[in-house]
């Protein structure tokens, strides 16, 4: 099969941005041929990428995918200008001048993030003629909304009428609806009874399985975490911003001062981070450090130096059908989790086994939690990541997600010429 990918963010890009080039890879393993149409790399910081300059088209072969960039306008800010104006550059762009990246293929696969890809996606597979699978990354408007980059009042009503009616008509031609938090299925029924039912299949993000492996691997590698140490570090990984809800993170800290041994590490950046980083300074938590930005290739590293790895968001209400990317790479390296976090990504934790959760907000319950898992001792850390290494490769693998995403554009392939 000839597969295009649509997708404003692929390859060089880090963490969730890395998701489309993951699926492309193991597709051309599968024997597939495959196109993806993108935008210049700039992800996280809104800064290019060494290599690269935007121009309006440029074409590179990436690991066995032809990859054609379209110009677009860099941007990672906190301005609800700036990534209006990013993501906006990239649908005109994607839609006069990619045609060719997506010309000629039998299917497409679009990373739905955000809608404004709605554009590109309805033109090049004329209104959804060439079947594509919308894998939704974010429920718009709500994520933009609540994230708090469209102000509140007559414009959020504006924006959020404009952003629901581009949403069903994208999925409604939709030959596949694949959603990676399972409760998103029932919120995209419940908004649109005209969706059916079957054309909309689960289907979790991996994680880049070339760098996120079994932490004990890379411990016997470099030799980290002495096992003799008594020191125990609990570590976030990830963005610091309000979303992450780490405030309650520091009010843990200071909860578990008493724990001379246990430690906290802050790996990150955004937003909060000098805000956390003063309060944290402030309240003279000597149990915290941050580290700042580290590039992803580090991060396989750090991880496997700790001992227990918190996964965290805030108790806004959309957070409930969100699950943090970061799981399946925990869940990959074999890491034990404290949960902090509401709905989908708590239950995935349960789930698998990994670790053990608790509500967001609430600093008692988080310490209290964190204060189980590390008493909990190395065994039961051992055992915790197992499971969820075990529960990774029969649930969320590249080759599991892959297979579900294959083998639905094959179905309504054959389902199209049969009609």
């Amino acid at each position: 099969m000839k597969i295009g990918i649509l997708s404003q963010w692929y390859d060089p890009e880090p963490g969730p941005a890395a998701l489309p080039g993951v699926y492309a890879r193991e597709m051309v393993a599968r024997g597939h041929t495959v196109n993806a149409l993108t935008g210049f790399p700039n992800y996280p910081d809104g800064k290019l990428h060494e290599g690269y300059r935007v121009r309006r088209v440029a074409s590179e072969n990436r690991d066995g995918v032809d990859v054609t960039r379209v110009a677009l306008y860099p941007n990672h800010s906190q301005s609800a200008l700036g990534r209006a104006t990013n993501y906006a550059s990239f649908a005109l762009s994607a839609t006069l001048s990619g045609g060719r990246a997506l010309r000629g293929v039998d299917a497409v696969w679009v990373y739905n993030s955000p809608i404004t890809v709605s554009l590109p996606l309805l033109t090049h597979t004329r209104n959804g003629r060439t079947p594509f699978f919308l894998h939704v990354q974010d429920l718009w408007p709500d994520s933009l909304i609540h994230s708090g980059m469209v102000p509140e009042g007559s414009i959020a009503k504006w924006f959020s009428a404009v952003a629901s009616a581009i949403v069903r008509a994208t999925e409604r031609r939709a030959a596949v609806i694949g959603v990676s938090s399972r409760s998103v299925r029932e919120i995209i029924l419940e908004r649109d009874a005209r969706i059916d039912p079957s054309t909309i299949v689960y289907a979790p993000n991996p994680t880049n399985e070339t760098l996120f492996r079994p932490a004990e691997e890379l411990r016997r590698d470099s030799r980290v975490n002495d096992a003799g140490s008594d020191r125990i570090d609990v570590m976030y990984a990830g963005a610091v911003g309000e979303v992450q809800g780490l405030d309650t993170l520091l009010d843990a800290a200071a909860l578990l001062a008493h724990r001379a041994h246990i430690a906290f590490t802050i790996v990150g950046d955004g937003i909060s981070r000098g805000r956390l980083e003063s309060e944290a300074a402030r309240r003279g938590l000597r149990n915290v450090r941050f580290i700042g930005r580290v590039p992803q290739t580090e991060i396989p590293r750090l991880m496997a130096g700790s001992d227990i790895q918190l996964v965290s968001l805030s108790d806004a209400p959309f957070l409930n059908y969100t699950t943090p990317s970061k799981i399946a790479a925990l869940l990959a390296s074999g890491l034990p989790i404290v949960g902090h976090l509401p709905g989908d990504g708590a239950r995935l934790i349960e789930e698998s086994g990994a670790g053990i959760t608790t509500p967001p907000g609430n600093a008692e319950q988080l310490a209290a939690s964190i204060e189980r898992m590390a008493d909990a001792g190395r065994t039961a850390w051992r055992n915790y990541g197992e499971r969820g290494r075990a529960y990774y490769e029969e649930h969320l693998s590249v080759a599991r997600t892959t297979e579900t995403i294959i083998n639905s554009l094959s179905g309504s392939l054959k389902n199209q010429s049969r009609g």
